[in-house]
C-alpha cells in the first residue's frame, strides 16, 4: 500500500514490478477532494456565470411539527436530573453556583 506519490510508486514497481497497488480509503477520498476542488477552481467562472442564470431557490418547505425529544430513563440521566434540580433549588435559595457545587 503506498500514499499515491510518484517516487514510492516508481520505487515499488522497481523493487516489485509485480506486486498490485492498492489505496486505502483516506487516500483515495483526499485524491478525490483534491481533483474536485482543482476541477472547481478550473471552472470557477463558467460555475459562477450558471449560478446568476439560475431562477431564484424554491421556498423552503414548511417546518414539520414533531413531538418532543424524550430521553430513555437510565440511571445517568435520572442522576443528572436530580442534580440539575437540586442545583436550582439551591439558586433559588440564594446560593452561587459555585457554593452549590460544593455541597
Amino acid at each position: 500500500m503506498t500514499d499515491r506519490a510518484t517516487a514510492y510508486t516508481r520505487a515499488v514497481k522497481g523493487a516489485a514490478p509485480h506486486a498490485l497497488e492498492v489505496a486505502d480509503r483516506w487516500h483515495l477520498l483526499q485524491n478525490l477532494s483534491a481533483a474536485v476542488e482543482k476541477t472547481c477552481h478550473q471552472h470557477r467562472d463558467c460555475l459562477r456565470k450558471t449560478v446568476e442564470h439560475e431562477s431564484p431557490a424554491p421556498p423552503e418547505p414548511p417546518l414539520m411539527d414533531l413531538p418532543p425529544l424524550t430521553l430513555p430513563s437510565t440511571q445517568i440521566i435520572e442522576r443528572t436530573r436530580h442534580r440539575h434540580e437540586d442545583v436550582h433549588r439551591l439558586v433559588d435559595a440564594g446560593w452561587t453556583i459555585s457554593a452549590s457545587a460544593v455541597g
